[in-house]
């Protein structure tokens, strides 16, 4: 038979199966659960930063760092990660620590706060202008006009003038170069010392150009007067000199006659008659324009006088002039000016 409670133990027995549940919620009020206005619970390591490089050249590194920290090394294009996770609500800025060499990164939209996962970064390189430097050096000795020189075989240069030069077109470092001569002036032979070599992080200071009289400027061997004359009947003739070259301003000449049996000293020419030696000439300057090489120097006669001359070639003609007076021709032009008037006359001469 069962007990019974009485009315009084019933009421105990429910009170105390009520109060686990009375607890529970007196704690749970207590913690904040159940209250629709409480703040959510942190999110710890949960989002990750990254976005896109490109522009990076073959061969190139570029190193990224987030929070100037968690170094990133990159050596393509593409996507990119940091390893660092990053809490909500962190702020983030992403920088180029380490630039790719010879190129220069930037960061677009590289700094926020992370509030889900960062894809949007964007770091765009591009390659920097090489460092240039010029080549050139200085010239000595120039008398004539049309001088060219060039480097590598392009880039021409006239040279007018002694003193420093510079070609145009700057050359990357490492880049060689050759200066050489293109066209040498007139009545001079130009050569090149220290011409050629590598550019490296400065300004090529050294090339020498030397320019001296050209050996091939001063006239040789025998030239014939254009003038013709009859001596006696049936024989026409032309003063002749021989001219000796002895070294680059140095010359010894003689003269006689070439006779012709034709008119106007046509046909084949006889020399006769024996060589009247007319002295030595030594030349001490030369000038040129753009058509005429001139030659000034000392002729000294067998005779013992000395006199200044000029000795001028203009295309195929050499015109011989005595200058005892060195302020009747003093430059190239005047001697051209003076050449011109006489060419009509036929008192110069042609190479026979």
């Amino acid at each position: 038979m069962t007990p019974t409670l009485s009315t009084r133990q019933r009421h105990r027995h429910a009170a105390l199966r009520a109060a686990p549940a009375a607890l529970v919620l007196a704690m749970l009020a207590a913690c904040g659960g159940g209250d629709d206005d409480g703040a959510a619970p942190p999110v710890v390591g949960a989002y990750t930063v990254g976005g896109a490089l490109s522009g990076l050249a073959a061969g190139r590194t570029v190193t990224l760092q987030n929070n100037a920290n968690n170094d990133l090394s990159l050596s393509a294009n593409g996507n990119f990660e940091f390893t660092t996770r990053l809490d909500h609500g962190v702020p983030y800025a992403v920088t180029v620590k380490t630039q790719p060499a010879g190129q220069r990164c930037t960061v677009a939209q590289g700094t926020g706060t992370a509030t889900g996962n960062v894809r949007d970064v964007q770091v765009r390189c591009e390659n920097l202008a090489a460092a240039t430097y010029t080549v050139g050096g200085s010239v000595t000795g120039l008398s004539g006009s049309g001088l060219v020189l060039q480097n590598n075989g392009r880039d021409d240069l006239a040279v007018g003038a002694n003193g420093g030069f510079t070609f145009a077109t700057a050359q990357a470092g490492g880049t060689a170069y050759a200066v050489t001569v293109r066209t040498q002036p007139a009545g001079q032979s130009c050569t090149v010392a220290n011409g050629t070599g590598t550019v490296a992080s400065g300004h090529v200071t050294t090339v020498e150009v030397r320019c001296a009289t050209a050996t091939a400027g001063l006239p040789d061997g025998d030239w014939k007067q254009e003038l013709c004359v009859q001596p006696r009947p049936g024989v026409w003739a032309r003063n002749l000199w021989r001219i000796t070259r002895q070294g680059d301003s140095r010359a010894t000449a003689s003269m006689t006659f070439a006779t012709y049996t034709g008119a106007d000293c046509t046909g084949p020419a006889t020399v006769s008659g024996p060589m009247t030696d007319l002295g030595s000439f030594v030349f001490d300057r030369t000038g040129s324009t753009a058509t005429l090489n001139a030659f000034w120097g000392a002729w000294s006669q067998p005779n013992g006088r000395t006199d200044r001359v000029v000795w001028a070639r203009k295309g195929t003609r050499l015109c011989l002039m005595s200058d005892q007076n060195p302020t009747v021709f003093p430059a190239a032009s005047d001697v051209e000016s003076y050449v011109d008037l006489v060419l009509p006359t036929k008192a110069c001469y042609v190479k026979d």
